[in-house]
């Protein structure tokens, strides 16, 4: 889906500004960013706070390759036109698609296509032996899913590598590690590992891997000023699995901490109250009498620590959805597809979580209350505006 940023009401503020283009480098010392617009026109953004929220590199269909929603359009229509043959006389019926790689992506991808077109025969290929081979998961969740697969209508070969090789006439073979060519119309691989985006910052505040190395807090843990520079979501070094929903906890911990950093900066940190020291040595007076210098230190606000988490995961097999996580086990089936993703795959739940409304979401709140308002006031004549 695409979702322009004008198109949420409350992001529709004066003091809120989007920059679309692809920043190139962050200096860490001088607090400024260099970016470049679409037009290839280089800027240079101060800052006070930075969030990295950049994630990883992915690679298309996986995550759109364009700019402009026009772009966006064009590319998924031309990619659904290879699933199912660009040519609308000739019927889709035992057309083959093959997918290379079961790791979510490549599990979401097959039962998707399979569930929307079950009249394509549809292949899913794995180097392992068990389909999410590459996460912290359970077997017994791993077996789950490759049985859904099985389920949903999607042939599943593991433990084989596949080679590919186009032919003349537009088809393609797929040969197995163990001798077996498959003849494919179309073939998607979704082996690309996804590389984090960092290539922007300083190498000494990443890790072997490229990830941004943060504290508890989420800031930095080396480079000047790093307490201002907040790293989250798939771009850093985490535990657990690289979720969506791990990402959209740290957002709002970066978010308050950057709020309460701001609120501390701006507080006074000390207020001395003294009196003179002075010592009596008057015979009726005690044996000593001392008054000392108080110094009366403000508290600050805490900055919000999370902890290290386990392996979660929430993946949608088609028409069913399966989610893991240690205290609750796993769970699988159609009503738990039903609970998770419902029909726009979390879309409208999650404006719900972030306090998002969509601006026609809103508009058909508002008229909806105004028609209650009038049928319930009559000739009062009190007025109730659309923000109320």
């Amino acid at each position: 889906m695409w979702k322009r940023f004008n198109q949420l009401n409350e992001l529709r503020n004066s003091n809120l500004h989007f920059n679309h283009g692809s920043v190139k480098k962050v200096n860490q010392d001088s607090k400024i960013a260099e970016w470049t617009d679409r037009s290839g026109k280089t800027h240079h953004q101060a800052y006070d706070y930075l969030i990295m929220a950049t994630g990883l590199k992915r690679h298309w269909p996986a995550v759109p390759k364009s700019g402009s929603y026009e772009e966006y359009l064009q590319d998924g229509k031309a990619f659904i036109s290879n699933i199912v043959g660009g040519d609308p006389s000739k019927p889709i019926e035992g057309r083959r698609v093959v997918i290379i790689g079961a790791g979510a992506v490549g599990i979401e991808f097959a039962a998707e296509i399979k569930n929307y077109y079950p009249g394509i025969n549809v292949t899913l290929i794995h180097s392992r032996n068990q389909v999410l081979s590459s996460e912290p998961l359970p077997s017994p969740v791993k077996d789950q899913v490759g049985k859904m697969l099985t389920e949903e209508g999607v042939n599943v070969i593991l433990g084989n590598r596949a080679s590919i090789t186009e032919q003349a006439n537009g088809e393609f073979n797929v040969k197995l590690a163990d001798g077996t060519v498959l003849t494919a119309d179309f073939v998607i691989d979704s082996t690309k590992k996804g590389e984090p985006t960092t290539g922007t910052l300083p190498k000494e505040c990443l890790n072997e891997d490229g990830e941004i190395m943060v504290e508890h807090d989420l800031t930095f843990k080396t480079g000047p000023n790093r307490e201002s520079h907040f790293g989250v979501g798939d771009v850093i070094a985490w535990s657990g699995i690289k979720r969506a929903g791990s990402a959209m906890v740290m957002g709002q911990a970066a978010a308050w901490n950057i709020f309460a950093s701001i609120l501390n900066s701006e507080s006074p940190s000390t207020t001395s109250a003294s009196s003179p020291s002075s010592t009596s040595t008057s015979p009726s007076s005690s044996p000593s009498s001392t008054t000392t210098s108080l110094s009366l230190t403000e508290s600050k606000i805490p900055l919000t620590e999370l902890p290290s988490w386990p392996a979660v995961i929430g993946i949608a097999v088609g028409k069913q959805c399966l989610t893991y996580d240690e205290k609750n086990g796993m769970k699988y089936g159609v009503d738990v597809m039903q609970g998770y993703f419902q029909d726009d795959l979390g879309w409208a739940a999650n404006l719900r979580y972030c306090q998002l409304t969509d601006v026609v979401e809103r508009e058909e709140a508002v008229e909806e209350v105004e028609v209650k308002v009038d049928a319930g006031l009559g000739e009062v004549g009190v007025e109730v505006s659309a923000a109320a």
